[in-house]
């Protein structure tokens, strides 16, 4: 049977953001081992005292690892570049648009496809459903992206942190591209300037 530690730890790995905050010691740790006993132990009223002290453990426990990780992350972003592409739209399809495309994913659902939008109207008349007024952002990193952990989970986080919506998030190889809405993209691209240190 799972200790009251192991449950703590396992939800929070499950939960970066409250990780974090745990190991940089930047949280009220009281309100919330009440949070996380309602929330692991519903209906447990006597497990408080062993969720804190599972917090004040994790949070004394070395913090190497995470340092060299945050670290490595770092290195990453600070190796990239931010480039922007504004006017255009994604196609949602079965099969593929039939037009010059941007970037593409596949999926059992079907054809995601980012095409210029001058192609928007030829593709509505085809039956395609189309979002337009969107604005493709990438993040074109070196080598070491591939062999990083961590590096997107920052990049989301910081995304999300900041009330923006990725409409489409595509990683492919290097590169890193979201789709955002124009009224986004400005404040997208300096979120991630900010990442690499160059906003």
């Amino acid at each position: 049977m799972a200790t009251t530690a192991n449950l703590v730890r396992l939800y929070l790995k499950r939960r970066p953001q409250l990780f974090t905050v745990v190991k940089n010691r930047l949280c009220n740790y009281s309100a919330l081992a009440r949070r996380l006993q309602k929330e692991i132990f519903p209906g447990k009223k006597g497990e408080f005292a062993a969720v804190k002290a599972a917090l004040l453990r994790l949070a004394k426990e070395k913090q190497g690892n995470e340092k060299d990780w945050e670290k490595a992350v770092q290195k990453i972003l600070s190796l990239s570049t931010v480039e922007m592409r504004g006017n255009v739209s994604v196609v949602s399809s079965k099969t593929s648009a039939g037009v010059p495309v941007i970037a593409m994913s596949n999926s059992k659902a079907g054809v995601m496809s980012v095409v210029d939008s001058s192609y928007s109207k030829k593709l509505r008349k085809k039956g395609f459903e189309v979002i337009d007024n969107l604005t493709l952002v990438i993040l074109c990193s070196p080598q070491e992206l591939q062999d990083t952990p961590g590096c997107v989970s920052v990049i989301l986080d910081s995304v999300s942190a900041e009330g923006i919506n990725v409409l489409e998030f595509i990683s492919c190889h290097t590169d890193t591209l979201m789709v955002v809405k124009n009224a986004d993209a400005v404040r997208l691209y300096s979120i991630l300037s900010g990442l690499i240190g160059k906003g």
